[in-house]
């Protein structure tokens, strides 16, 4: 038995994150095309009708849900407080689900925890039969609880959005824009992301998965540097990637110990 987690797409040009146990399969956003979703689904030996979690309403995680409902009829699953918008973007939806609390999907048991961003959004952590991962992007900053609400997980998919250095001295990049993306309700720099990367492997990790690069003020080098370094400073050991906009991570297998 196993849990399967890669990322289809993840940056603000599109986000999809692929979570499976042997018997369920799932799809963290919509944001990408059909067609991509399709050829990713078919990549990792999916099922042909996939459940979908939404983590918030940006159109880079929500832009093409409405042509996979139309395709495969998933049931969806929305914080309550997104639930009138969503299903007015769908038009009326019978298999739209709403949650406040951990529920089940298949197998798998779904925990959510609200982040920090300037709509409402959730990070999940997903269980099946012991094993446990964690997604968390779209977020200004992490909290004790959210670190608490994902402990134990073994692979963690995370947000490492920018350099600050990089972000601030970006002349196309508006101070309001800069503003935003670096509060507390915008999205998180590399170094916030390896202080918490650094938590997460202490606490079991042993696979992390960077996401949600920004083009223009990030780079995999950089991420990568910033959060093997906080790894090291430690003296702990973890596998370390990035998932990129164009192209499917490694699938990531959770098996038993």
């Amino acid at each position: 038995m196993a849990l399967r987690v890669c990322s289809f797409a993840s940056g603000s040009a599109g986000n999809c994150i692929y979570v499976a146990s042997d018997t369920t399969d799932i799809l963290i956003d919509a944001g990408i095309c059909l067609k991509r979703i399709k050829e990713c689904l078919a990549a990792v030996g999916a099922g042909k009708n996939p459940n979908v979690l939404v983590t918030h309403t940006h159109s880079d995680h929500v832009a093409h849900l409405r042509r996979l409902v139309s395709n495969f009829s998933p049931s969806v699953f929305v914080h309550a407080s997104i639930f009138g918008q969503v299903n007015a973007m769908l038009g009326g939806y019978d298999k739209l689900v709403p949650f406040d609390g951990d529920f089940y999907v298949g197998d798998i048991t779904v925990s959510p925890f609200r982040l920090s961003h300037d709509v409402p959004c959730v990070g999940f952590s997903l269980i099946n039969m012991g094993k446990k991962v964690s997604v968390l992007t779209d977020t200004g900053a992490v909290t004790s609880e959210n670190l608490d609400r994902i402990a134990g997980s073994k692979a963690v998919f995370i947000e490492a959005n920018h350099d600050e250095k990089m972000l601030l001295a970006n002349d196309r990049y508006s101070y309001m824009l800069k503003r935003r993306i670096l509060s507390g309700q915008g999205h998180l720099s590399n170094s916030a992301c390896a202080a918490a990367v650094v938590r997460c492997v202490r606490s079991g990790a042993s696979d992390i998965v960077l996401c949600h690069l920004s083009r223009e003020n990030n780079s995999p080098s950089q991420a990568l540097c910033t959060t093997q370094a906080a790894i090291d400073a430690a003296g702990l050991r973890a596998r370390l990637s990035v998932a990129y906009q164009d192209k499917m991570s490694e699938l990531i297998e959770v098996r038993d110990e």
